[in-house]
Parts: C-alpha cells; sequence; structure tokens
C-alpha cells in the first residue's frame, strides 16, 4: 500500500443502511397492501352480509304472513258462529284446531277466547304430543288487550308480547291474536296463538349459514339470537342477566344509529353490525304502542347480522397467511441485492480512492504532491480574501541529505524523507497539510493561523522534533533548515508569502553552514554505512 493511503472502505455501512430503507419500504408496502385489502374484503364482507340481511328480512315477513293467514283460517271456521260452553260445536271446533297445530307443528298454543275474556279452547303442543281441553276460565288476556284486539281493523294480526317456553330447551315464542266473527257479523271471540320463534329463527340462519356471523333479531324492547345458548356472546332473551347484556347496554351509539336508520352498516370496535329495517304493517302486522292503542307504526323490526371480532381476525389472517410469504421473500431477495450492490460500491470506491491517493499523493513519504498542495494552499487563500481568516507557510529542507544517500544508500534517505513527513505530521493539526515539493524540499501549511507567535510555536515544535530521535525509530535526529512566512504579516498574495518562506529557509540554511574543519557528521540514520 502506498505511504499515507487509507485503508479500503467497507461495504457493510452502505449495506445496512441500504438494507433497512429497502426493507422499510417493503413493510410500508406490506401494510398499505394489507389495509387496502382488508378494507376491500371487509367491503365484500358488509355487501354479502347485506344481501344476507335483506333475504333474512324477506323471510321474516313471510312467515309473519303465513300466521296472518293461519290466524284468518282458525278465525273464521264454521263452528264459531254456535261455538258455545258445553256445545258440540265447540267440541269439533277444539278438535279441528288440534288437528291444525298437529299439521303445522308451529305453534306451542292456540286459545279460542269468549269476549269476556274466558277461554273456551286450549291447544298445547309439548314436544310434538298435542292436547287440549275445553273450560270456561279466565284466559291470560288482560281487559286492555282485549280492548286493543277489539278496536284493530278487522283481519288485522295484533303481537301481544314476546315470551319463551320454560321446558327443557329455551325458545321464543311470539304471541299473536285477531278477532273471530261470523259471516258478516261483529266480533264474537278472540283466536290467540304462540308461535315457535325459533323456527323463523333456524331458517333465518340457514340463510347465512355461508357466514359466521351471530343473527339478531330485535323490536324496541327484545331480542333474540338464532341459537343463544350456543352463542358466543352474552346477548339473547335467555341471558340470566338480559338487561346488562343487551344490544342497546353494550352497543348504545350504534343501536342509536340502529334504531334511526332504515338499513346501514355500523363498524364499531370489535365487529361490524349489518342491519334493515322490517315493517310487517304491509302484511296486517300490528302492535302496541305504549298507551296500549294497536297500530301499524308500532311494528317496526330490526333484522341485524353481527360480524364478530373472530371472524374478521379469521379475516385477517387469511390476508396475512398470503401476505408474509411474499414480504419475507422480497426481504430476502432486496437484501441480496443490497449486499451485491454494496460490494461492488465498495469495490468501486476503493479503486477510485487508490487513484485518487495515488493522483494528490506523493507515493514514497505520503506527503500531498505539488499540485494537490497547491489546491489546498489556494483555499486558504481565497478563505483570506473572504473572511480575512489568516495562514502561515513553513519551508523545510534537509541538510547534508546528499551525505546521506552517498554513505548510508537510498533506502536510508527514503527512510530519512518518510520520518521527516511523520515527525512534522506530529506537530500539527489535522486542518494543516504537508507537501512535498521534491527532493528534500518539504512545505507546511497552517490554515488557519490567527498570529506570527503561533507560526513561531509550530515551528520550534518542529525543529525540536526533528532533532530528538523518537524511540523505535530507524534514522535518529535530522537536521532540517525551516523558513517561515505569515499571511498577512509578510504579504497577501500566495507567490510572495512562497517567496519569504524560500528565502527565510535559505537563510537558516546558511547560518547551518559552518567551516569544514569544524562540520558535524550528516543525518546519520542507525546502521552502518554501505560498503563501496
Amino acid at each position: 500500500m502506498i505511504a499515507g493511503e487509507r485503508s479500503p472502505p467497507s461495504w457493510f455501512p452502505l449495506f445496512a443502511k441500504l438494507f433497512a430503507g429497502l426493507a422499510l419500504m417493503v413493510m410500508v408496502a406490506c401494510i398499505g397492501f394489507f389495509e387496502i385489502r382488508r378494507l376491500g374484503r371487509l367491503a365484500q364482507m358488509e355487501t354479502a352480509e347485506s344481501l344476507v340481511v335483506t333475504a333474512q328480512t324477506t323471510a321474516m315477513i313471510d312467515a309473519l304472513h303465513r300466521i296472518r293467514a293461519d290466524l284468518l283460517i282458525l278465525s273464521r271456521q264454521s263452528e264459531l258462529a254456535a261455538a258455545t260452553p258445553g256445545s258440540p260445536a265447540l267440541a269439533a271446533l277444539a278438535r279441528e284446531y288440534a288437528e291444525f297445530a298437529h299439521a303445522v307443528g308451529l305453534y306451542d298454543a292456540i286459545r279460542l277466547l269468549d269476549l269476556s275474556g274466558r277461554e273456551l279452547i286450549a291447544v298445547s303442543d309439548i314436544d310434538g304430543e298435542i292436547s287440549f281441553h275445553m273450560r270456561a276460565a279466565p284466559g291470560p288476556l288482560s281487559p286492555q288487550v282485549r280492548a286493543a284486539v277489539l278496536r284493530m281493523a278487522p283481519g288485522g294480526m295484533l303481537m301481544l308480547a314476546h315470551d319463551r317456553h320454560d321446558g327443557a330447551s329455551p325458545r321464543p315464542l311470539w304471541r299473536f291474536a285477531t278477532t273471530a266473527a261470523a259471516t258478516g257479523g261483529k266480533p264474537t271471540h278472540i283466536v290467540e296463538v304462540a308461535y315457535r320463534a325459533d323456527v323463523l329463527l333456524d331458517q333465518m340462519e340457514q340463510i347465512g349459514a355461508h357466514t359466521t356471523t351471530t343473527l339478531i333479531v330485535a323490536d324496541r324492547e327484545s331480542l333474540w339470537l338464532a341459537h343463544p345458548l350456543a352463542s358466543a356472546l352474552t346477548w339473547g332473551f335467555d341471558h340470566v342477566d338480559f338487561a346488562k347484556a343487551s344490544l342497546p347496554q353494550r352497543y348504545p351509539v350504534a343501536w342509536g344509529r340502529i334504531q334511526s336508520e332504515e338499513s346501514g352498516v355500523i363498524r364499531v370496535k370489535d365487529g361490524v353490525f349489518v342491519f334493515r329495517t322490517a315493517h310487517p304493517a304491509i302484511k296486517g302486522f300490528w302492535g302496541l304502542r305504549g298507551d296500549g292503542e294497536p297500530a301499524p307504526e308500532a311494528s317496526e323490526w330490526k333484522i341485524i347480522s353481527f360480524l364478530s371480532p373472530e371472524a374478521l381476525a379469521e379475516m385477517q389472517n387469511d390476508i396475512l397467511q398470503t401476505l408474509l410469504p411474499f414480504a419475507f421473500a422480497s426481504i430476502l431477495a432486496l437484501g441480496l441485492g443490497a449486499w451485491i450492490f454494496a460490494v461492488l460500491w465498495a469495490e468501486r470506491r476503493h479503486r477510485h480512492i487508490r487513484l485518487l491517493h495515488r493522483a494528490s499523493v506523493d507515493p514514497l513519504t505520503g506527503a500531498l504532491n505539488r499540485s494537490a498542495f497547491d489546491e489546498c494552499l489556494a483555499v486558504a487563500a481565497a478563505r483570506y480574501e473572504a473572511a480575512g481568516e489568516g495562514y502561515a507557510l513553513i519551508f523545510a529542507d534537509l541538510d547534508e541529505f546528499k551525505e546521506i544517500n552517498d554513505i548510508y544508500g537510498h533506502e536510508a534517505g527514503d527512510d530519512c524523507l518518510r520520518e521527516t513527513v511523520l515527525r512534522i505530521r506530529a506537530c500539527i493539526r489535522d486542518s494543516d497539510a504537508v507537501g512535498r515539493l521534491g527532493g528534500d524540499e518539504f512545505v507546511v501549511l497552517l490554515a488557519p493561523c490567527r498570529t506570527r507567535t503561533a507560526a513561531e510555536a509550530v515551528r520550534a515544535k518542529i525543529a525540536d522534533r526533528m532533532e530528538a530521535a523518537a524511540a523505535g525509530d530507524t534514522v535518529g535526529p535530522i537536521r532540517a533548515s525551516l523558513g517561515l512566512a505569515v499571511c498577512p504579516d509578510d504579504g497577501e498574495s500566495v507567490e510572495l508569502l512562497l517567496r519569504i518562506a524560500d528565502q527565510a529557509m535559505y537563510g537558516a540554511k546558511r547560518e547551518h553552514r559552518t567551516p569544514p574543519g569544524d562540520r558535524a557528521p550528516p543525518n546519520r540514520p542507525k546502521g552502518k554505512p554501505r560498503v563501496r
């Protein structure tokens, strides 16, 4: 390696920066892709669920229409005109109701009541076993409810309440009532049915069986789930603490929107609600207002589907399983490319540094060559002109260098030149420069240098260092003549300063000369003189 040449640049810092930047770009791109893909998949799920909820709404309205049709059948039997306690017509009507309940299989109970509220016929379906009895006992309808039924328009179906069966398998029951009358006459009886809502809920759940949602059918007071006991959510008519577990309690903001909007999608922190409003009143479905009056506007229902956190997490995991291998492969490929590029760059940079070093540095001593030193001197002069920043020049010339080469050989002379540069560098700053003008002539640039006193101190330090042999070196004391010129004390132009420093150096050299008889031996490198 050439004297003073720097070690080759390492490829690792560049590789680390490139790899970190490229890896960060891949990560940002993957995060962006994941978010775009997640939102796209979520929109697809919401659209699919909206179609499901629409179909479920249609199924619910159709079921209510069937219940109304069944009530019309039950309320228009010919035996009703003579259905009095103990009459054969009442017994025949009871058997017909029992056969109807067995054939349809959707009603937990069918009751016939007179206008005073007495229960004339009671048909029960307990796990498929149909039984009936006839009695003139008080019925389950309160006077207020009976009055509401009678005030309803003919042919209407009034929803009385939402209840649940207390058997081994809890299930939701919906109670409906309508008026019964002889053809063209006034109402004479009330027909009430308890509909097994779990059948409808199962049907609605099957419509959305391809999804991973939880079905909720809600009016303004009650909630049902398709399978409340198996559901992971704590909602449902059978919950032990229904008030706290209900949808309005758990998601009040979402519930407010659901109540105020016809349909839509609501994203909450742990899931997504998709809902649609059902208006069964168009099928003759009536409800009770708060004042007990029957009114179609009171029968507004919400069909709600909930995309659970588990469903959303599964969707995100599917995206990650596709994305992570691509991200890992991309980072690996970019890392390999970054390594190859960094190695090639380091090699090219090393060649460039070597060429630049050889073009600007003396190959023997490592000092700047004349052209490189002239560039440094031009920079110092420009700084003085721009900011008034002074500088100093020290010329150095070795005494009796020719005798060293003649007596000890050129290798010793080369060692002396190299040691001279090392000793000069030990006395100056990193911002200063030392150049070799040729042969045994050197010049030192002190920039910045604010006072002559500072420059004189550096020159004295160099002189002392040259005369004092360092421990372990092979050269010993070196005699040198030093000349100093300071800008602006001695002048401002570069040419003038160079000439003054050169003259001062030759003046010092004349002072070092003594008569031949008194002349001391020349600089002696340690070792034997060469044999002639």
